[in-house]
């Protein structure tokens, strides 16, 4: 008869990864506390645990502060946590206008960083040598052994896939074509995923707020407009391949329409190709002197600074046409924020200053209230740090999962 079971190398590797987990989600934990939370033995996790320390996996970092209220007899529980320059990881993402790439540590401090400006002219062989070509700059310029190093973390966006001869396969998008080109010039491992998501868990706050994990939805501003969310701090699989789905998502019912979408779409709507349309059809000499002078009447030339400068300057229908959008920006936050449960959402490459956030987070307020408006954020990856959504997708795969193996 066959025997079946978990080998006992894939039950060290589970509990080790359940261990990286608890300590991820709570911060600096104690074994005592750790054990508590998974519901096994302090003997059991004392065992695993000291092991993970002599690996360098884990670090010891002193004694639990005193709590005054409670003071407990025998001896203080000693904290232990994640030695985030144990491993280190390579990341890089393929947007429309940039290939960027960095080396982190497993907090995602970046160590080094690069990037290249592409265009239509851009070929995929360019973008691929480049990668090749900076990953292996990096790694030794960083003077680390090839152990140290968990591999290459690569995100594309969406409409990137195409040029990169990314397609769907069996429902699944299929990187395969553009990980062997890669693997040619690279001697580490490389997985490669949908940018949107990557980002998304870049961006992640994997720490539980009183004692609860909150979800949160990623909105990516591109050619296309993506979603993303977190459940869970797992990215959530309707999300993982089909991110442009939000493009479906009604924002003003009977409001512009698109071939292929319904009526008042986001696509239709909030696209950046349709605000770039709504702002010509009010541009002209006369109707927007004031974005008018700023753009040297150059309609290319309308970016969010102009419109932003015309609008505090009293051009009324440029301020009429951005508190339009924003209204429409808001409806889907407040859906997002109903439907996914989503307590962050996060704003990724909207290009705005603080000035010009604060301005749409206090039409926000006026239009639904201050708790759904205290939920927008401004992503913290910027163009140039768009690569750790890459680092995020190896340190997941090559480090948490394993549980820290080798």
């Amino acid at each position: 008869m066959e025997k079946r079971g978990i080998s006992k190398l894939d039950l060290k590797r589970r509990n080790r990864m359940q261990i990286l987990r608890v300590i991820r989600e709570s911060g600096p934990i104690s074994r005592v506390d750790v054990a508590s939370a998974l519901e096994i033995t302090r003997a059991a996790v004392t065992i695993i645990t000291n092991e993970m320390i002599e690996e360098g996996v884990l670090v010891e970092i002193g004694e639990a502060p005193v709590n005054t209220e409670k003071l407990q007899k025998g001896r203080r529980k000693i904290l232990i946590d994640i030695n985030v320059n144990s491993r280190f990881a390579l990341g890089a993402t393929v947007d429309e206008k940039e290939v960027s790439i960095g080396l982190t540590n497993l907090n995602s401090e970046v160590l080094d960083k690069a990037s290249m400006v592409i265009d239509d002219r851009t070929t995929s062989k360019d973008i691929i040598n480049y990668i090749i070509k900076t990953s292996n700059e990096m790694v030794e310029n960083s003077a680390l052994t090839k152990d140290k190093i968990l591999g290459l973390g690569v995100g594309v966006v969406p409409s990137m896939w195409g040029k990169l001869k990314i397609f769907y396969k069996d429902g699944v998008l299929d990187f395969t074509n553009f990980i062997d080109k890669l693997s040619g010039g690279l001697n580490f491992e490389i997985h490669c995923g949908n940018a949107i998501g990557l980002m998304a868990l870049a961006s992640n706050d994997f720490r539980t707020q009183n004692g609860y994990q909150t979800n949160q939805a990623f909105i990516h501003n591109g050619n296309q407009v993506n979603l993303a969310i977190i459940n869970k701090n797992e990215l959530s699989a309707d999300y993982v391949s089909y991110t442009s789905t939000i493009e479906r998502y009604i924002v003003c019912p009977n409001g512009k329409s698109y071939e292929g979408y319904p009526n008042g779409s986001v696509k239709a709507e909030l696209s950046r190709t349709a605000m770039m349309n709504a702002f010509c059809e009010i541009y002209s000499k006369d109707r927007t002197p004031v974005l008018y002078e700023l753009t040297e009447g150059d309609k290319s030339a309308i970016n969010t600074d102009n419109v932003f400068m015309a609008l505090m300057r009293g051009e009324e229908p440029v301020k009429n046409l951005v508190d339009d959008l924003i209204a429409k920006y808001t409806v889907l936050i407040n859906n997002l924020s109903i439907s996914h449960f989503a307590k962050k959402i996060v704003l990724h490459n909207f290009k705005l200053n603080e000035k010009q956030f604060d301005y749409c987070k206090r039409e926000m307020i006026r239009l639904v209230s201050e708790e759904i408006a205290d939920r927008v954020v401004l992503s913290r990856l910027d163009g140039k740090n768009n690569f750790l959504g890459g680092c995020a997708l190896i340190i997941q795969d090559n480090f948490y999962v394993r549980g820290g193996m080798q």
